[in-house]
């Protein structure tokens, strides 16, 4: 497991060591991740909306990579869907909807 190293005169954890099965986890994650990205790229264009980026995304993840999509149902409350889609003013964690994107 991970191992933690602290410095920090308040005991908080500074630094978090990872195992070589935790590094491998999180390539082979990232490699997803960007996968998805590279994927959904030509699709993200004025007029579509979030929630058909959203299923687009959950298809692929789902049907072609054989993965769960990261962000559905995690939390409390759970989110409702597959990716994060923060347009403008939203700064993170956007929930896809009916919003249709715009030029620019």
């Amino acid at each position: 497991s991970s191992t933690l190293v602290s410095n920090d005169l308040r005991g908080a954890v500074t630094a978090i060591i990872k195992t070589p099965e935790e590094i491998e986890k999180m390539r082979v994650a990232g490699k997803l991740a960007a996968e998805v990205l590279t994927m959904i790229g030509p699709y993200v264009k004025k007029g579509v909306t979030t929630d058909e980026l959203n299923t687009i995304c959950h298809d692929y993840i789902v049907n072609e990579q054989k993965a769960v999509p990261a962000p559905l149902n995690y939390g409390h409350p759970p989110f409702p869907k597959s990716i994060c889609t923060s347009v403008n003013h939203c700064i993170c964690h956007g929930i896809p909807s009916d919003k249709k994107l715009k030029d620019g």
